[in-house]
């Protein structure tokens, strides 16, 4: 399966990505952009007094909760979402019946349709869904990720099975009950007055070759899915409901569908259940980006959101737009990371709209990032409850890759370079090579300190022999700090070292547990000893006097 043509953000490449998936990388990508324009930025837990009064769900792991803070003001920031959003501002914009009296006062069009509570009887909401017409949508109240959304439902005996399935089999007793509105389905979002990025998202599909079946290309497709770092977490899964619903098809997992057919695998976009998020910002018109503004502006106190919505078919292009959701903690790594088209840099809108002041300041965003799974480990083991980045270097950035020859592999030559690139204050790495070769990148905001490193590669006489040096341009990422890097061949070998330091442990604790045995049970023999020969002697009376 080839890839279509995307284009991401160099500065979020894979590799300045990959520490930070699923639940992570939203609030990662957010506080990336604010440390690297200069901003003070410390990740804290969720108990800490700064987020009390704050609106937080789920804050279950580090790594969701942070603050940047400027020489005049701090902001905290959940996930995607700051504290100028309002806590009223969450709450309606998690009431979807709420949310929908908003929208509705300011003008905006909202399916027709509301909630029905647990104490509803299944036929009360049958009743309901005749009233407003079919087909319907049912999805429960607390629902996500599409869970137990039943779409297009066109008939009473669906509903009934429906009702069935939503309330009794997955216990979803609170439903709302909407008109099925046929289009085509986006998330965009908004920030101000502005929308910054949008995607059409398209429900799990795949299209045929006129070889594969229908399994091997959920499998071929995953394998791209796999290259992208938020569809990582979000590959197609094959379960009993999409069978039945290729099923509806007159398909099975074994088809093998024709050369550029297309195979839809279930009716919902959701992007966590295999959707294609498709990059649509410049094709979208005036009237339906106006229409995402009204909606994040009718809500006081929002001001940055997701807004999900449908364009309705067969509709005047002024009334098409039917908001469906709006979003104010919102994922954006489908924003972020599209299947096609062109990424949108939803974390430089939002540090704008947060630190104005720092629009203007050069970063040469490409290269610095910060190690993240360090940052957070000592919040993970609670033996912190704030950690803080070390500053990024701001302004242009300068960097070298030197390939070294010679005796130059031994660990104690590159902890000297290390304590050399700490005292020129730059950053980078040094690996070994599976020639014999080092490759040593360094980089920061001082051409002459960048360049003066070279010396520092025949310092150290004692502990290498430096033969040959190559120097060569350098534009890759780099983390700030500088790392001795094992190459492959290294971490093999540590990990078989330490199997083998594991095993002779295992075999030191049973020694030890075999002794420690044989001693007790000595030890109680020996202690025991008065007692069982005052015991044969009351046996021995028992049966004289007995005789």
């Amino acid at each position: 399966m080839v890839q279509s043509k995307v284009e991401w953000l160099p500065h979020l490449s894979p590799e300045v990505m990959e520490d930070a998936r699923g639940h992570e990388l939203d609030a990662y990508a957010v506080a990336l952009e604010g440390w690297r324009r200069g901003l003070t930025l410390r990740w804290h837990v969720k108990d800490s007094e700064k987020f009390a009064d704050m609106k937080t769900w789920f804050v279950d792991k580090p790594g969701k909760l942070f603050s940047l803070s400027s020489n005049e003001r701090t902001h905290y920031f959940f996930k995607t979402r700051g504290d100028k959003v309002t806590n009223e501002a969450v709450e309606i914009g998690a009431d979807k019946e709420e949310t929908k009296r908003y929208l509705e006062k300011a003008g905006v069009s909202v399916p027709q349709g509301k909630r029905l509570l647990e104490d509803a009887s299944n036929e009360e909401i049958e009743d309901y869904a005749s009233s407003i017409g079919f087909p319907i949508v049912l999805k429960p109240t607390d629902g996500s990720f599409g869970r137990g959304v039943m779409t297009n439902i066109q008939s009473a005996e669906e509903l009934s099975e429906a009702l069935t399935h939503v309330r009794s089999n997955l216990k979803y007793s609170d439903v709302i009950v909407e008109r099925y509105i046929a289009g085509e389905e986006y998330r965009v979002y908004v920030v101000g007055d502005q929308v910054v990025a949008a995607v059409n998202r398209i429900p799990a599909n795949v299209v045929g070759d006129g070889s594969s079946s229908i399994q091997s290309l959920i499998e071929q497709k995953n394998q791209l899915r796999e290259l992208n770092p938020r569809l990582i977490s979000c590959l197609i899964k094959v379960d009993s409901e999409m069978k039945n619903f290729i099923s509806a098809q007159g398909l099975t997992l074994e088809s093998i569908p024709k050369k550029g057919e297309k195979v839809f695998l279930t009716d919902k976009s959701n992007i966590s259940i295999g959707g294609d998020p498709i990059d649509v910002l410049d094709e979208l018109s005036v009237e339906v980006k106006d229409t995402a503004v009204r909606a994040v502006q009718a809500v006081p106190g929002l001001h940055h959101v997701a807004v999900d919505l449908i364009i309705e078919k067969d509709q005047p292009l002024e009334t098409a737009t039917v908001i469906i959701e709006l979003n104010p903690t919102a994922q954006i790594g489908s924003l972020l990371f599209p299947m096609q088209g062109q990424a949108r840099d939803v974390p430089a809108a939002i540090i704008d709209f947060y630190f104005p002041e720092t629009k203007e300041i050069v970063t040469d965003k490409a290269k610095i990032y910060f190690d993240f799974p360090d940052i957070i480990e000592p919040l993970k083991t609670r033996s912190a409850t704030v950690t803080t980045v070390s500053a990024a270097p701001v302004g242009n950035i300068y960097a070298k890759k030197y390939i070294v020859s010679g005796d130059v592999q031994g660990i104690d030559y590159h902890r000297g370079l290390r304590k050399r690139a700490f005292e020129l204050k730059l950053s980078g790495f040094v690996r070994n090579l599976e020639n014999d070769d080092i490759e040593v990148v360094v980089t920061g905001t001082n051409h002459e300190n960048v360049d003066d490193f070279r010396k520092a590669l025949f310092e150290d006489p004692e502990r290498s022999d430096v033969q040959a040096v190559q120097e060569e341009p350098w534009d890759g990422p780099v983390k700030v700090g500088f790392e001795v890097k094992a190459d492959l061949k290294t971490q093999v070998e540590q990990l078989r070292l330490m199997k083998q330091e594991m095993d002779l442990l295992e075999k030191e604790f049973k020694k030890v547990e075999r002794e420690h045995r044989k001693y007790a049970k000595n030890f109680t023999w020996r202690m025991t000893l008065p007692f069982r020969k005052l015991a044969d002697l009351f046996k021995y009376i028992a049966r004289s006097f007995g005789g």
